[in-house]
């Protein structure tokens, strides 16, 4: 309730604010509701030019914002079930960021939200990159469109689309007043209000105003003041302006923002784990301290044997020899005890509940600001992109699920960006060739100081971090014959990234146990307090070659590389003599593909297969403290993908899809002793399947009915590089089902739906960290019901 008064109270300023999401004008609707959206073929700009997406001789999965509404999906990672080979999650970020994109295609990804870490997929919004994970899982508020492009996309989009882009476009204001208000309510509490107004301010000047409120309680209880968490409380804003200068020259403005609050990510504790290789390694009973070394006993050597390679054991480890608690059984030995001052299983309190009593929240507020200019000189166009966008992020939470200080963290990030692009289209030698060429610029800075009280430990992380892109990029496809076209394109890009760490040991609690420092000594420098620096530049190159068969089916084959910049490791402990960095991964990649259309185009069947090369894989491991990221192996990715639509009258869509995916390690530096050839990728699952069925009913009174029921499939994937089996998400199937009433004059709509019919549970993410021997995850959400009503105007 607290947040429904806020946003009316905010409500008149968050319209001049603004935000990352894209909030898009209801009122543009081009491709009709319902069965039609659907089944409608989609424009696209994967190629910087309008073209049907079944012309273009890429992998490419297209949705319409009316199809994106007819599918109830309210949230990019819903798209993830629709597409094959997709893996879009929301993973916590360590410090308790709630809302963090993992994104994976094809097995090329990144689920690391630290700003010295690139991500694998590029997001991209109006054609601005996303640099940033935190704010990156996008509430679709309502969008003209998303294109999901699949493999290295290294000559067009360029900045770190190794494993390829997610391309948001949102629509334009016009000349067409008019509007859009929903509201939709359901289980936790939910009540989600959106709305729009077009207005034009002249016969060549038209601006549109958005906003939405999204509101949701929480799914897993913090015991100890029985808030919530995973809730959702979100404010979003966008203006829009667009002005027809000319007949050659138009100006596009937004200007948007967001204000995030939430309790923190639902994690709860799994599992966990005493053992030590240092401490009593192989469960021993206990003797005292000074007792003669006895066989099958293990003499408790006090401080000598602390277990500092597990901090949940290191626990009651000093709980039990300095505070005479017990913790640590005799005969026989256990390491735990439910005696108040000691870490026990009894914190291990279920799927929906934690016991930690640290601070746990996540606050984000994202803004930004863009300008497109597009001139049509006649023979050519020219675009222009320039954008900023910043994150303000704040977040806390408890890891360790318990009273005690095993796990504790915070992060504060400071993040902005400018980018400025510019192309230039064309046509020649009678439209047989057509070319795009381009600049682009990027500057990223910002500061990201990450708080750590660990049992052993308290230290502050992170530190000042900078970037700076430039790339070159241009390709061409010309027509040898009306039916069989290439392409060529390459881009240069160079990175120049530096790092400036803030790391501090602020108290050592092992008396100088753990670290060389007197205990107790505030200002340990952990890593130099000096700027590092890292310059990296690659060529990326692309050549597809298609051949139009038949007039609605085309093959075609491509080559490829894709190119991801290195960084550094942002959390490092115990104290180094220099900051550990590490390079860039790159992949090159062979597809081939078709695509067809039967029956008068009620039929539409594409397939792909691919291999990819994949080198120098920037892998997150923990093998301390704190996950780190190295170039720890090389691997092959094999694979195979198919989607179908079939529209066959009287109201009836059918829809699917299929992914298998086979990535197979084939070198592993022998250093990264974490995993091996055998090892699996994280989050990748080996098969993705999905199946949907829709029927429309026209009524009497002129309304109608569409009802639709999916089905989705996603075999079982580790989510971590080490292949936990805790950690280990068997396969699942999900099922969905909506109903949309539009009454007579199509100006009232009534929905209804259920997600999760079949109150699947299954991780979102999971993460265990070596050092404090604790197992978390993430659930999804339960099944749950929603009502709502659109009204347009």
């Amino acid at each position: 309730m607290s947040n429904i008064l806020h946003l009316r109270a905010a409500l008149g300023s968050i319209l001049a604010s603004t935000a990352l999401l894209p909030v898009t004008a209801y009122g543009q609707q081009s491709e009709g509701s319902g069965i039609d959206a659907l089944s409608a073929e989609i424009v696209v700009t994967a190629r910087k030019r309008e073209e049907n997406v079944q012309t273009i001789p890429l992998s490419v999965s297209a949705f319409s914002g009316e199809a994106i509404e007819a599918r109830g999906i309210d949230r990019i990672d819903g798209l993830a079930a629709f597409t094959p080979n997709l893996t879009l999650q929301n993973n916590p970020s360590f410090g308790g960021a709630g809302s963090s994109a993992a994104i994976y295609i094809r097995g090329i990804g990144q689920k690391e939200f630290l700003p010295t870490t690139e991500p694998g997929v590029g997001v991209y919004v109006d054609g601005v990159y996303v640099a940033r994970s935190v704010g990156a899982l996008l509430d679709l508020v309502d969008v003209e469109r998303v294109e999901i492009l699949r493999g290295p996309q290294g000559t067009l989009f360029g900045r770190n689309t190794i494993g390829g882009a997610i391309s948001i476009a949102t629509n334009k204001p016009n000349d067409t007043a008019g509007g859009k208000f929903s509201v939709t309510t359901g289980r936790y509490s939910r009540v989600d209000v959106k709305g729009m107004a077009s207005i034009p301010l002249g016969e060549t000047l038209f601006s549109k105003v958005s906003f939405a409120s999204f509101n949701r309680d929480g799914y897993v209880r913090h015991l100890v003041d029985g808030r919530q968490l995973g809730d959702v409380g979100t404010l979003t804003g966008r203006l829009d302006l667009r002005w027809l200068a000319s007949d050659s020259f138009e100006v596009n403005l937004s200007v948007d923002g967001t204000r995030d609050r939430n309790n923190g990510p639902a994690m709860v504790l799994s599992d966990v784990t005493y053992a030590s290789a240092i401490f009593n390694p192989q469960g021993l009973p206990l003797l005292p301290p000074g007792s003669a070394s006895t066989p099958g006993a293990y003499v408790l050597n006090p401080p000598f044997d602390a277990p500092t390679d597990n901090f949940t054991l290191l626990h009651n480890y000093f709980a039990a020899l300095l505070g005479g608690q017990p913790c640590l059984g005799f005969a026989p030995y256990s390491p735990q005890s439910n005696a108040p001052a000691c870490f026990s299983d009894r914190f291990l309190v279920g799927d929906n509940a934690t016991a930690g009593t640290a601070p746990q929240f996540a606050r984000n507020n994202l803004w930004g600001a863009q300008v497109t200019l597009d001139w049509d000189l006649g023979a050519v166009q020219l675009k222009s992109i320039t954008a900023w966008r910043e994150v303000d992020g704040d977040y806390a939470r408890d890891g360790d699920h318990s009273p005690f200080t095993i796990l504790h963290l915070s992060d504060k990030l400071m993040q902005n960006q400018l980018s400025q692009e510019l192309q230039l289209l064309g046509e020649t030698a009678d439209k047989r060739l057509k070319y795009v060429f381009g600049a682009y610029y990027f500057r990223e800075k910002g500061n990201n100081i990450n708080s750590l009280d660990f049992t052993p430990v308290t230290f502050r992380s992170g530190g000042r971090f900078q970037t700076e892109s430039f790339a070159l990029f241009g390709q061409a496809t010309f027509s040898v014959t009306p039916a069989v076209s290439l392409t060529a394109g390459l881009r240069y890009t160079k990175d120049d990234k530096s790092f400036l760490p803030d790391q501090e040991i602020l108290v050592d609690k092992t008396g100088g146990a753990l670290i060389a420092a007197s205990p107790n000594t505030p200002q340990i420098r952990i890593l130099p307090f000096a700027t590092v620096r890292q310059s990296e530049d690659a060529l990326t190159p692309t050549v597809t070659a298609s051949w139009t068969v038949a007039p609605d089916a085309m093959v075609y084959g491509s080559w490829s590389r894709g190119f991801k910049s290195g960084g550094f490791v942002q959390r490092v402990f115990p104290a180094q003599a220099s900051v550990p960095q590490f390079g860039a991964e790159t992949a090159e990649a062979f597809e081939l593909g078709f695509k067809t259309q039967f029956f008068n185009r009620m039929l539409t069947l594409n397939a792909s297969a691919f291999m990819t090369r994949y080198e120098d894989l920037q892998v997150q491991v923990f093998t301390g403290i704190a996950p780190v990221t190295k170039n720890a192996a090389s691997a092959e990715i094999r694979g195979l993908e198919l989607e179908a639509r079939l529209s066959p009258g009287d109201g009836w869509f059918l829809e699917g899809s299929m992914g298998y995916i086979d990535p197979e390690f084939t070198k592993v530096d022998p250093a990264a002793v974490e995993i091996t050839r055998a090892s699996r990728f994280e989050r990748v699952a080996r098969w993705t399947l999905s199946g949907a069925v829709s029927k429309s009913v026209e009524l009497a009174d002129g309304g109608n009915v569409m009802g639709r029921l999916d089905w989705s499939y996603r075999s079982g994937m580790f989510m971590d590089a080490l292949n936990s089996t805790e950690l280990f998400q068997p396969g699942y199937h999900l099922i969905n089902a909506n109903l949309t009433w539009n009454l007579p004059g199509d100006v009232v709509a009534l929905t209804a739906g259920i997600t999760n019919l079949t109150n699947k549970q299954y991780m979102q993410t999971g993460v265990y960290g070596a050092s404090f021997g604790l197992f978390e995850k993430m659930f999804a959400r339960a099944r749950e019901w929603s009502v709502g009503a659109k009204w347009t105007f």
